[in-house]
C-alpha cells in the first residue's frame, strides 16, 4: 500500500479550500451618525467612544469609520444621507432621533446602504420601513415591548391585587399606560384605578388620596422617575401602603428623593449589570470609562459588524442577509434580526430597586414578588 497517497489527497483538498476561500475577512467601512453638538452630544461622544475601544481591541474588522452630524431634524438627516453616500459606507449606525432616521432611511436604502438605530423605539418607523422596503436594523427595543414586559410582570405579580395605572401626562407615559392596560385587558384583568397626575410637583398629596380612596395597594406609573420618588414620599407621609412599577423612564439619574426599595422597573437592556455585558463593561473600565448612556448598545453594534465583517465574502450573501441571518452574542445578550430588520428580542429586563440602585430581577424575587400578600 502507498501512504503517501492520502497525503497527496489531503493536499489536493487543501489546495482547493484555500482558493475557495479568501485569506481573511472584509473589512467594512462604517459610518457613525451621531449628536456633534447640542443636548445630544454626550450620546454621540458614547457612540464614538464604543466604537473605538471595539475596533482597539479587535483590528482588522473595520476599515474606516466616518462621522456625520445628526441634529434631530429632516433637514439634518438628509445632509448625513448624503454624506454618507458619498463617503461610500457599508452601513450607518446611529440616527438617534426618529425625525433624522426618516428623512435618511429613503435616501440610504437608493444607495444600498442599510442603517442600524441604537435609540429609536416607534414602531410606526419600523411599520414604514418594512412597507416600503427600506434598509433598516433596530438594535434599540421596540416601543411596544416595553408595555408586553410591563403588563406580563403585573399579571405575574398584581394580578391579585388591586392596582392602579397612572400617568404624567405626557405622550410617552400616556403612550405606555394605555398599551399597559390594552394588553392586561386582553387577559381579562382590569386596573382598579386610573388617573393621571401633573408632572414636576413638589408633593402630590391629592394624587395619594385618591389612590387611598380607591384602596389599590400597587401603583404602576407611566411617568420619570422624580416624580414617582415624590409620590412614593407622599404615600409615606400619608401612611398609605404603596409598591410600585415604572417604565424604563426610571433608568435616570437619582434626584434629591430615592425611589423607595422594592419598585420595580421595565429597563432596557445595558442599564443594568448582566453577565452578557461585563466584558464590555471591563473595557470601559480599562479606559477610565463607566458603561453608562449609550455606550453598551453602541458596544453591542460593533460588536455585531464586527461578527459580520469576519463572514464577508465567504459566500455571496450580503450585508443584510448577514445582518438577518444569524443570532449575534453581545454585550445586549442575543440580537437576532427578523426579515424586516426588527430584534427578536424584547430589549427590556425586569430589574428592582435595592439598596439605592436597580438590579436584574432574580428567581427569588419573582418568588417573593408572587407571594406578596400586603
Amino acid at each position: 500500500m502507498n501512504m503517501r497517497r492520502p497525503f497527496r489527497l489531503l493536499a489536493f483538498i487543501l489546495a482547493l479550500l484555500s482558493t475557495a476561500l479568501p485569506a481573511r475577512a472584509e473589512a467594512l467601512q462604517v459610518g457613525l451618525v451621531i449628536p456633534q453638538s447640542g443636548q445630544f452630544k454626550l450620546l454621540g461622544d458614547h457612540v464614538r467612544e464604543a466604537f473605538a475601544i471595539w475596533n482597539a481591541d479587535n483590528p482588522g474588522r473595520f476599515d474606516d469609520i466616518v462621522e456625520g452630524d445628526d441634529g434631530c431634524t429632516p433637514e439634518s438627516g438628509a445632509d448625513a444621507a448624503a454624506a454618507m453616500s458619498e463617503a461610500g459606507v457599508d452601513i450607518v449606525v446611529g440616527f438617534l432621533c426618529t425625525e433624522s432616521l426618516a428623512a435618511a432611511l429613503p435616501m440610504l436604502t437608493d444607495s444600498g446602504i442599510p442603517v442600524m438605530t441604537l435609540t429609536v423605539r416607534a414602531d410606526i418607523i419600523g411599520e414604514e420601513a418594512s412597507r416600503l422596503g427600506w434598509k433598516f436594523f433596530r438594535l434599540a427595543p421596540r416601543a411596544g415591548s416595553e408595555a408586553e414586559i410591563a403588563a406580563d410582570a403585573i399579571f405575574r405579580f398584581w394580578a391579585d391585587k388591586p392596582f392602579a395605572l397612572i400617568e404624567d401626562g405626557a405622550i410617552s407615559g400616556r403612550e405606555l399606560v394605555e398599551a399597559v392596560r390594552v394588553r392586561l385587558e386582553d387577559r381579562a384583568l382590569n386596573p382598579t384605578f386610573v388617573d393621571n397626575y401633573r408632572p414636576g410637583q413638589e408633593t402630590q398629596p391629592s394624587l395619594v388620596r385618591r389612590l387611598k380612596s380607591a384602596g389599590v395597594s400597587r401603583v404602576f406609573v407611566g411617568g420619570e422617575r422624580a416624580d414617582l420618588a415624590v409620590i412614593a414620599q407622599e404615600a409615606e407621609y400619608q401612611g398609605v401602603a404603596l409598591r410600585f412599577m415604572g417604565g424604563d423612564a426610571l433608568h435616570a439619574p437619582a434626584g434629591d428623593l430615592p425611589l423607595p426599595d422594592g419598585t420595580i422597573a421595565v429597563l432596557s437592556a445595558g442599564a443594568v449589570p448582566g453577565p452578557e455585558d461585563a466584558g464590555a463593561r471591563q473595557a470601559f473600565a480599562d479606559h477610565g470609562l463607566i458603561a453608562e448612556g449609550l455606550r453598551i448598545p453602541a458596544y453591542a453594534a460593533a460588536e455585531i459588524l464586527g461578527a459580520v465583517a469576519a463572514r464577508m465574502g465567504y459566500g455571496e450573501a450580503d450585508l443584510d442577509d448577514l445582518l438577518a441571518g444569524a443570532t449575534f452574542a453581545t454585550a445586549l445578550g442575543p440580537v437576532t434580526f427578523d426579515e424586516d430588520g426588527e430584534r427578536r428580542e424584547p430589549g427590556f429586563v425586569l430589574a428592582i430597586q435595592d439598596d439605592g440602585g436597580f438590579r436584574r430581577l432574580s428567581v427569588d424575587d419573582a418568588a417573593r414578588l408572587s407571594g406578596q400578600t400586603q
